[in-house]
Formats: C-alpha cells, sequence, structure tokens
C-alpha cells in the first residue's frame, strides 16, 4: 500500500530540524506537518510548499532555536566582539577613505533599494487569488490578411459563452467586458462611477471578497450591480444598501445585491461596480453575440483539478475553426496565459489596465546592477589602494597564529560594517528620489506606490549584507595571501595576468560607465527635443484637447464658443500623432486588391481649424455628410488614380460600404516618429466624437482655463474639466524617450559622483605615497605644471581608454533602446558623441588638480626632515 500524500520541501525539513530545540521539535513538526496538509487539501501543492516554508522562516526566533554549546558560544562571541572593535578602529582611523567609501556604496545602494521595493511591489500583483494556479485568461491573435499577427489581451465575449456553454473542461468561466460607467444621480449633484459587466462565475473565478450578498446568487438576473464598498459610500454614506437601487442619469436603473471589498491595490483588475452580463444580452448587443468583437472584453476561467492544458488549447482551436469562416478581414486564433504571467506583461495590446512590460522590469534590474557593481568596484579599488598600507598589520598578525580564515572574516566583517552604515543613509535617499523615481513614465506611475513593508525592510538588510560581502570579497583574498616574508620586503603593486594594475582596470570601467551614461543622456535629450518640435503637417501650436468624457458633442461646443479666446473649435473621434489609431482596407475597383488605411470621424470645421491643406475637391459640410469621405495623396496614388483632382467623386469600399471621395488633403503624420506616414481617410458622422480641439488665442492662460472651466461645469457638473495642449499630449506620446532620458540622466548623475568619489581617493593615496617624491621635485625646481602631468599623465591615459570603450557602446545603447522604432531622429555628430565624456574628463582632471596643487604647495621641509 503507497501513501499518496505529499510531503512538505525536503531542505526546509532539514533546515527546522538543524535549527529546533530537541524538547519543542516533535510537537511544533506535527503542528508544522497537519497545517502542510491542510494547504495542500485547500489551495494545491504548489501553495503549501510556500506557506510550509514561510512558516519555517518564521520559527527562527529565540525560544524555538536550540543553543550552541557554551564554549563554542563564548568563543565566537569573543572573536566577533574583537573583530568588530578592530573594524570599527579601523574605519574610524581612515575617516577620508571610509567616508568615499560610506557614500559611494550609499548613493548605489539607493538604486538597490528602489529595484528592491519595485520587483517586490511588481511580482505582488495578482497573487491574493486562491487558485492562481487553475485560473487563466483566454487571449487573442488577430491574423490579418497581409501575414501580420496582433497580440490582443481580449476575446469575445462570444467565446466565453460558448465555451461555458458547448465545452467541457472547465469549472468556472467568467467573461468580462467594461462599459458600465456613467453619472449616478445624488440628490442635486451626481457621482461618476466607472465598473464592468460580467456573469455570476465571477467569484468563483477569482477571490474578490463580497462584504454583502450571496455569491452563488448576485450578478443572475438583467439590471443587478454590486457595488464596492468605496463607491457605496460615495452613494450612500453607508454599506448596507443591498435591495436598494441606483440610477444613471440616461435613466437606466440598477438593483444592488450585493457589495464587494475594494480591489486590492496589487490587482490588475480593477472597478468600482459590477453589473450582470445578462443586461447586455438581453439587449442582444454585438458584444456579446459577435465572435470577432475582442476589442475591449475579457474572458477568464478556472479550470479543474488535475486539467489538460493540450485539451483546452484543443477546444479553443475548435471553436476557433467553427467561427473564422464568418469573418471578413482576418481570422483569429486563441491561446491560455495564466493569471501570474498578465502581470508583468508580454506587450499585448488592450489590457484590462496598465500593465508593467517585462522589458522594463529587466532594464531596471540591469541598470541597477551595473550602478552597484561600479560601487562594488569603488570600494574594491580603494581598499587595493590601501592594502600594501595594512599589509604590515597582515603580517603581524599572520606572525602571531592567525589564520587565513581568521583575516578574512575581519576583512569581510569591515566591509559589511561599512555596507550597513551606508544601507542607512542610502534609505534616506530612496526616500528623497523615491517620488522622482514614480514619475519617471506612464506604467510606473500607475501602478506602483514603493511603500515599504516589513518584508521589503528585511530584503534590505539581506541586500546590505550581500553587497558588504561582494565589495569585499576581492581585497579580503587579496590581503590574506600576503606572506609576512614579502612584506618585510615591501610588496610591489599587485598586477592582473597581464601586468595592468587592478586598479587601473576597475578605475576604466568605472569611467566608461559614467561617460556612456552621460553620452546616452545627451543622445536621447536631442531625439525627445526632436520628437517635441517634429513638423506633423498639420496646426497642433495652440490646440487645446478636451476630453468629452461622453458629454452632448454640440452642447459643449455652444458653450466654448461664448469664450472670447476660443478662436477655433473642431471636434474629432481620435486625436492625430498622439499613439492611438484605427485602420481598416480600402477597397478600389479591384475588389482582390486593397490598401490598409488610417482613420478616424471628424466634423466640418476640423480641417480649417486644424491647419489642413486641401489640394483637391472640398472638405465635410455643416450639414449631412453621411456617404462622403475626405483622403490624403498617398491613398490616391496607392489606389492607382493618377492625380488628386481624378479622385474626386470617385467610390471606394471602406468599412463594408460605399463613400464618394469629395476631397483630397495633403499628406500629414498621423502617427508618432515611429511610423512612416501612411494612407489616411477622414469620415465624418460615423462614429461618436470624443475630443473637442479648440484654437485658443490668449495672452492670460491661466484666466482662459478658468473661463472654460467655468463653461464645461454649466454641460458637467460630475466630471472635471479635462483638457490638454498638443504639447502636453507629445509629452505623453514620447515619454518612453523622457523616461529614458530621466533614468540615463539619474544613472549618469550617480556613476559620475561614484567615479568622482573613487577617484579623489586614488588621487589622495597617489599624492600621499609620493609626497616625498613631489618634494623632492619641487627642491630641484620642478613646477605645479610638471607635478600635474606626472600625476595624471597615467589617468589621461585611463580616461582615453574609457571613452573609447564608452562612445561606441552608448551608441549601440542609443540604437537598440531610444531609436529603436523610430523612423525619423537625429543626425549624430562630434557633440552628441563626445560632449559627456569631455565632460567626465573635465571634471575628473579638476579632482585630480585639487590635490596635486595640494600636494605641490606643501613645505618640502615637511615632508623631507626624517630623511
Amino acid at each position: 500500500m503507497t501513501n499518496d500524500r505529499p510531503s512538505p520541501p525536503p531542505l526546509y525539513e532539514r533546515l527546522f530540524e538543524w535549527f529546533c530545540k530537541e524538547n519543542a521539535f516533535d510537537e511544533l513538526q506535527g503542528d508544522l506537518e497537519e497545517e502542510f496538509q491542510q494547504n495542500y487539501r485547500k489551495h494545491g501543492i504548489k501553495t503549501a510548499n510556500k506557506l510550509y516554508k514561510r512558516e519555517v522562516i518564521r520559527m527562527m526566533r529565540p525560544s524555538v532555536i536550540k543553543k550552541l554549546k557554551s564554549n563554542r558560544q563564548s568563543n565566537f562571541s569573543s572573536m566577533f566582539r574583537n573583530y568588530t572593535i578592530v573594524a570599527f578602529r579601523s574605519i574610524a582611523r581612515n575617516r577620508l577613505f571610509s567616508s568615499i567609501n560610506i557614500f559611494g556604496l550609499a548613493i548605489s545602494m539607493a538604486v538597490g533599494l528602489l529595484a528592491i521595493s519595485f520587483l517586490s511591489e511588481v511580482y505582488s500583483y495578482d497573487k491574493f487569488h486562491e487558485n492562481r494556479d487553475r485560473l487563466y485568461r483566454i487571449v487573442t491573435d488577430l491574423h490579418r490578411q497581409n501575414g501580420a499577427i496582433a497580440n490582443y489581451a481580449t476575446a469575445s465575449i462570444y467565446t466565453g459563452t460558448r465555451l461555458a456553454t458547448d465545452f467541457t473542461g472547465f469549472e468556472a468561466v467568467a467573461p468580462i467586458t467594461k462599459g458600465l460607467r456613467g453619472n449616478i444621480a445624488v440628490g442635486e449633484s451626481s457621482i461618476p462611477i466607472n465598473g464592468i459587466y460580467t456573469n455570476n462565475d465571477f467569484f468563483k473565478v477569482f477571490s474578490f471578497e463580497l462584504l454583502s450578498g450571496d455569491p452563488s446568487k448576485v450578478l443572475l438576473e438583467p439590471n443587478e450591480v454590486i457595488l464596492t464598498e468605496t463607491t457605496a459610500r460615495k452613494i450612500f454614506n453607508r454599506i448596507d444598501v443591498v435591495g436598494e437601487v441606483i440610477r444613471f442619469e440616461n435613466g437606466t436603473q440598477y438593483k444592488i445585491t450585493g457589495i464587494a471589498k475594494d480591489p486590492p491595490n496589487y490587482s490588475h483588475l480593477k472597478f468600482e461596480a459590477i453589473g450582470s452580463l445578462i443586461t447586455l444580452q438581453e439587449k442582444n448587443r454585438s458584444v456579446t453575440t459577435d465572435f470577432g468583437v475582442i476589442w475591449s472584453s475579457y474572458v477568464y476561467v478556472l479550470l479543474p483539478e488535475g486539467y489538460s492544458l493540450d485539451q483546452v488549447q484543443q477546444n479553443l482551436d475548435r471553436l476557433a475553426e467553427e467561427e473564422n469562416p464568418k469573418l471578413v478581414y482576418w481570422t483569429l486564433s486563441m491561446g491560455l496565459q495564466n493569471i501570474d504571467d498578465i502581470f508583468p506583461g508580454d506587450g499585448r495590446y488592450n489590457q484590462f489596465s496598465v500593465v508593467m512590460p517585462k522589458e522594463k522590469v529587466t532594464s531596471v534590474v540591469i541598470l541597477a546592477l551595473i550602478v552597484l557593481f561600479s560601487a562594488c568596484f569603488n570600494y574594491t579599488n580603494l581598499s587595493l589602494a590601501r592594502s600594501l598600507k595594512r599589509a604590515k598589520e597582515v603580517g603581524v598578525r599572520k606572525v602571531v597564529g592567525a589564520r587565513k580564515g581568521n583575516l578574512f572574516f575581519q576583512f569581510i566583517l569591515e566591509a559589511i560594517m561599512v555596507s550597513l552604515v551606508s544601507v542607512v543613509i542610502s534609505f534616506l535617499l530612496f526616500n528623497v528620489v523615491k517620488s522622482e523615481f514614480l514619475s519617471l513614465d506612464l506604467y510606473i506611475e500607475r501602478t506602483l506606490t514603493l511603500d515599504v513593508s516589513t518584508q521589503v525592510y528585511f530584503y534590505f538588510i539581506i541586500f546590505a549584507i550581500a553587497i558588504g560581502f561582494l565589495a569585499g570579497l576581492f581585497p579580503s583574498l587579496i590581503m590574506t595571501r600576503f606572506k609576512p616574508v614579502n612584506i618585510l620586503k615591501g610588496a610591489s603593486s599587485i598586477k592582473t595576468g597581464n601586468g595592468v594594475g587592478i586598479r587601473k582596470v576597475l578605475v576604466a570601467i568605472q569611467f566608461a560607465l559614467s561617460m556612456g551614461f552621460a553620452t546616452l543622456v545627451v543622445m536621447a535629450y536631442k531625439q525627445y527635443n526632436y520628437a517635441l518640435n517634429f513638423d506633423l503637417g498639420f496646426e497642433t501650436e495652440n490646440i487645446l484637447n478636451v476630453d468629452l468624457q461622453f458629454n452632448d458633442v454640440d452642447l459643449v461646443k455652444n458653450q466654448f464658443s461664448r469664450i472670447p479666446e476660443v478662436t477655433g473649435i473642431s471636434s474629432s473621434s481620435i486625436l492625430a500623432s498622439t499613439g492611438s489609431s484605427q485602420s481598416n482596407w480600402v477597397k478600389y475597383k479591384d475588389r482582390l486588391d486593397s490598401v490598409n488605411s488610417y482613420t478616424f470621424d471628424v466634423d466640418y470645421s476640423y480641417f480649417k481649424n486644424m491647419g489642413h491643406e486641401l489640394v483637391a475637391g472640398t472638405g465635410f459640410d455643416e450639414g449631412n455628410d453621411q456617404g462622403k469621405i475626405v483622403v490624403t495623396e498617398l491613398l490616391v496614388k496607392e489606389l492607382g488614380i493618377n492625380s488628386p483632382f481624378e479622385a474626386i467623386g470617385e467610390t471606394i469600399s471602406y468599412f463594408q460600404k460605399n463613400w464618394t471621395i469629395i476631397g483630397v488633403v495633403k499628406d500629414f503624420h498621423y502617427g508618432t516618429i515611429n511610423d512612416e506616414i501612411s494612407p489616411f481617410v477622414f469620415t465624418s458622422g460615423r462614429q461618436d466624437h470624443y475630443n473637442i480641439n479648440l484654437k485658443i488665442s490668449s495672452t492670460n492662460i491661466v484666466e482662459t482655463m478658468r473661463s472654460l472651466d467655468e463653461a464645461w461645469r454649466q454641460v458637467d457638473q460630475a466630471n472635471a474639466f479635462q483638457a490638454k495642449f498638443y504639447d502636453e499630449w507629445f509629452e505623453l506620446t514620447y515619454q518612453e524617450i523622457s523616461a529614458s532620458m530621466k533614468i540615463f540622466s539619474f544613472l549618469a548623475g550617480i556613476a559620475i559622483c561614484i567615479s568622482i568619489l573613487g577617484l579623489l581617493g586614488m588621487a589622495v593615496y597617489t599624492a600621499e605615497s609620493r609626497v616625498k617624491e613631489l618634494a623632492i621635485r619641487k627642491v630641484l625646481g620642478a613646477t605645479l605644471s610638471n607635478l600635474l602631468v606626472l600625476l595624471s599623465r597615467n589617468f589621461i591615459v585611463i580616461f582615453i581608454i574609457s571613452a573609447l570603450v564608452a562612445i561606441p557602446a552608448a551608441y549601440y545603447l542609443y540604437q537598440e533602446t531610444i531609436v529603436a522604432d523610430a523612423i525619423y531622429s537625429i543626425e549624430l555628430g562630434f557633440w552628441e558623441f563626445g560632449s559627456g565624456a569631455l565632460l567626465i574628463i573635465i571634471i575628473a582632471l579638476l579632482t585630480i588638480s585639487s590635490q596635486t596643487m595640494k600636494a605641490a604647495r606643501s613645505n618640502p621641509a615637511e615632508s623631507l626632515r626624517n630623511e
């Protein structure tokens, strides 16, 4: 008979047995085993193992840990106390070098603390779901006729319905779609809410908590709604509101059947209200009945224990085979994505909310490691520079019986103590720069808080010990190898295998990093400035774009038109050149040939207001423009029409409808600098407008914005006035470049500080070690410039080598990151390549000069009086 009961992780079992008191072991081990089996039955083996490990770590407390034998404990305590005193004395005796090491490590460790907090928070997302090992999202790949594939995080509601009713192998299926939004009438005011529609399986799939209401009975009937705790308090000032009714300003009523606890901060699904999906299904909206409508809906499934992913994938493939023949312009394929893989994400389109890209997580870690290694190099460099001064100490200790292990432990302990002091300072720096880090870009700003928990504090301490060990490892190994006989003879400087001094190699690496980051900053700034001022081919200056927030466009226009500073007004469904896009296939005479063209909907005044140049025909009229279309020159050319004038009056098929070309405008950049000019189509009256474009002429923009805000409140008192000038939109559009520029600037500043601190220490050491030589040369007639050249010439060679390495590396990184996708970029010249390196060299030479001048101005008699 075999025992199928799983066993806890064996490594942690042995660890617990090793440190636990013998008289308490049996009882505590039994409790841990019992709790492990309960967690296994409830959550599965993966979660049970994790909880078991956590409990073993928690058991490491004085009441549980067995005591060491008294003599060993006494010897170790004495040795540790002695080494600690010696380490403190060494740090205090060498104040300058210790200060340089401490502040150099502190600056870089602040970056390390940011990275630790960043990673801890990023990988906390969606971990509260109990069954997350069986919780998957259906994702969709859209295959276009030209072979292009677009990867979406979405799937159709129809897919979720079919999986739940026609296929086996699913414990629960929860289709979700956005769209439950609007203003709730509350007395004479209104409160905006934003929520989702889903079905009763929602609370089976996810571990969101219902504070009131029966999870098995909610969301079963039309016009049912669940409010979050915060939303209920905003509307009713209480949460005991199950059974009451809320009314949207459009007249729709919903009955409250439950109150849900607010979604945790670290949930990629966030909502203020949950409406019953059957509300939409009864209205037979295409979002619930069309397999191809995938743009804003999501399907989550909970698979049963012992599930087969291959079988589930076969079901998805079979569903796609059945439904794809109904689609015209593309086909769809579907796959599974575990909830743990959603955040950080893989770059799929139409995520439910902002999702941190995996590439950004990787880049933050790599950049943090680069800075940390630079600081460790700095510590190693200065420790090696001082190693000969400590050689006599090593020799004496070895003569009186100290072993290599004793010396190694002492030097490592000294490095760890420096690191622990540094981490305290770095925590202060961490709090100073945290807000700037959070504002770097959209992903970080909208998903992270960098709040420090007890667990993260523990990570900080472990991190400090690890950095101290890493920084002190190489110097400790070198110094413990000193032989007393060689020390008495006077050991020469330590060399690497090829004869180049280790210290010179480390200095070169540090300055290469500084020069590389500085060069990257210059290149990124030039490209960012170029992007902001790029000629798009239409008017953007003094254009204020107002978010309509689903208000009536004509009503809002009427209010704004009364303001004298508004000299032009138009509306559109999308803002051009800000990254948003919509496209479809244009068909002309040959139905087998088609051109993919971007598009958005505009009103009759858009072309004049935005400065688009008509090269043939006319724009839209104020009246009915149904069936009429305006295109760009490039589309005319790609359709094979000889000239813009010949295109007027021609009929094309677009969005499965025939349109008559009434005008041709000059080509413009609808996309960003990452996109080439593409064919474009303007329609009018085809879809809702979400933006109003105001041309502003004002000498007091603050007063004008106040007038606009007052006009807005005449139409909408629930939603705040939201508007941005095009310049602000471009800053958001090119936030990736801006974020890269800020990151590289930050890292450049840190790398420069660390390298200059290291150089200062090296310059001080060099001047001190050659003070008698300098005094003799000064007595023999050497000038200040002679001494400066003498002490700096070796460093100048290092700087040149560093520049030769840093500049090509910076250019490669610039090409691979900042302009990797850009069609249009700046032309790089001497100043873009050389200014960063030149700045670092000037700062470095000034640092060396300060120490050289100090040594040169000293009285030779003071230096030579004992000779």
